[in-house]
């Protein structure tokens, strides 16, 4: 059985650091074995979670029905003042209201590409909480690419133990994830 990921960037910039930073770890979970199919995050955009709505609205419904027919997931999202992207928090707290719970029993890695030498690790611990109390069970350790900016480009990561850790994490996760995907 074939491990099935999802690929999502938390960003809607159009040059978004954390995209590149996917495009480099997509291909290193498909050489791990897994088949991963890539999500646009403009498309999971929703309205402002009030806790008072009935039903998901489109961009929540497209993520929701997406996880549900997936492994697991590759997320990586910015840093925002040393913490979660509003964005991403909203779209969380949206799942959270799918009686399907389309995060439970599903696995993820974070990552994240920032311009500051810390690598996003600080807003990856928050993102990691609300998913993990949802069901989901997050990788231990989270891919923090610091100096992204000067450290990230298109044909590499510049820094080849920036391109070690990223491989060995992905390429455990995905075996991680085939186990935990077995068991159930």
């Amino acid at each position: 059985m074939t491990v099935s990921l999802l690929a999502l960037a938390a960003s809607h910039r159009a040059n978004s650091l954390n995209r590149t930073l996917l495009q480099h770890a997509i291909p290193l979970a498909e050489q791990a074995g897994a088949q991963v199919r890539q999500l646009d995050y403009d498309a999971c955009e929703s309205p402002l979670y009030r806790g008072e709505h009935t039903s998901l609205p489109q961009g929540a419904q497209y993520l929701a029905d997406a996880l549900l027919a997936h492994d697991g997931l590759l997320l990586a999202s910015p840093e925002y003042n040393w913490s979660i992207p509003a964005g991403l928090k909203n779209l969380i707290d949206w799942l959270s209201v799918d009686p399907r719970a389309p995060l439970r029993g599903r696995t993820a890695l974070l990552l994240c590409a920032s311009p500051s030498a810390r690598g996003g690790i600080s807003g990856l611990q928050q993102v990691r909480v609300p998913l993990e109390l949802l069901g989901m069970w997050v990788y231990p350790q989270m891919v923090g690419i610091g100096d992204a900016a000067n450290t990230l480009q298109q044909g590499a990561l510049l820094r080849p133990k920036d391109q070690l850790y990223l491989q060995n994490t992905v390429q455990d996760f995905v075996r991680a994830t085939g186990a935990l995907s077995h068991a159930h």
